[in-house]
């Protein structure tokens, strides 16, 4: 098998940063992408982009054959308002993607397949006493927030028979892009962020780079070469059928997060507002998902010489928003 990673989501805010850890880590990197102008962007970062439809895998699953690792990004398009309705129908065509992602690999020669690594959120794991999430974590016999779409997913992979790793995110991957930038520091700057209820809640948190990092870490011990005969044989058996947080752990709430930001662009804190009135505005999911409420145990990640460039928002806050644009931000927030 080569040095090389399959992505799909490569184009997307979690996906490109993997794809620019990953070539600057060494790796080459094959990514399926919808369209030219994403296929351009990844040119320039160094990764070879393959254009073709995610829902068609048996177009471009040979890119994938001798790949160390495909790790599958990819998400459908989220509406504004996220309510039951709509995350049932976005549950559905997400576990349509994974069925035949996953069929077209088992179509693969057996030793020619890549470890799949499956990402989700923290809403797919069950807390434990004192509300900890782990690597042991059981999956949530009743879904909340985005563990709708998780649950079912990780229940395919795991009846495929297929050698895969799991790896959670925290339910805010923050950085230059996406919730963060968009919702918390866009509608801070605007006046229209609002903490959602008390704001008390540990919420699990990571910072993209980290996100990004874990994932070609992950790929890196999966390709760690044991010799047999003179011939390198990939060892995968130290990450596969595992369970892994990249999350940061800091226990940082909701409250402490949007305070600081706000705090460090030099505007005003945000008021808070109840969770139903949040959610009618912009659906009953997105609000589960942000007032989680939990302790994150990342001793597993930890454990694999893993450690985090961002360990907190203290650290990774001002250099999100030094990168936004922000030049009077503080080298730390406190």
């Amino acid at each position: 098998m080569k040095n090389t990673l399959f992505m799909t989501g490569a184009a997307g805010f979690i996906g490109h940063e993997t794809a620019k850890e990953a070539v600057k880590a060494g790796w080459q990197v094959t990514a399926l992408v919808h369209s030219g102008k994403s296929a351009e962007t990844l040119r320039q970062i160094g990764a070879r982009p393959v254009v073709g439809d995610v829902h068609q895998p048996l177009a471009w699953i040979a890119e994938a054959q001798d790949a160390t690792a495909f790790i599958d990004l990819v998400q459908p398009k989220l509406p504004k308002h996220l309510g039951q309705q709509e995350i049932e129908a976005i549950s559905a065509e997400r576990a349509d993607m994974t069925r035949s992602m996953l069929d077209a690999l088992r179509g693969l020669p057996a030793k020619k397949r890549p470890l799949f690594i499956a990402v989700s959120s923290a809403d797919d794991l069950q807390p434990a006493a004192h509300n900890v999430i782990s690597h042991d974590s059981a999956l949530r016999a009743h879904p909340r927030g985005f563990g709708h779409i998780g649950i079912p997913r990780r229940k395919l992979i795991e009846a495929s028979g297929l050698d895969a790793t799991y790896v959670y995110f925290g339910n805010l991957v923050y950085g230059p892009g996406k919730v963060f930038a968009e919702q918390y520091v866009a509608g801070l700057q605007h006046g229209t962020a609002h903490v959602i209820g008390d704001g008390k809640n540990r919420l699990p948190m990571v910072h993209v780079t980290d996100a990004a990092r874990a994932l070609v870490h992950l790929a890196t011990l999966a390709q760690a070469n044991t010799k047999v005969d003179g011939m390198a044989a990939l060892a995968v058996t130290n990450v596969v059928g595992r369970t892994f947080l990249a999350m940061d752990g800091a226990d940082t709430t909701q409250r402490m997060l949007l305070d600081a930001t706000a705090d460090a662009m030099g505007v005003k804190r945000p008021g808070s507002v109840p969770a139903w009135l949040a959610a009618r505005v912009a659906g009953s999911i997105g609000v589960e998902s942000m007032t989680l409420d939990v302790h994150v145990d990342n001793s597993a990640l930890l454990k694999t010489h893993f450690s985090f460039t961002y360990p907190s928002f203290h650290e990774g806050v001002p250099v999100t928003l030094a990168h936004m644009g922000y030049t009077s931000v503080e080298a730390s927030v406190t």
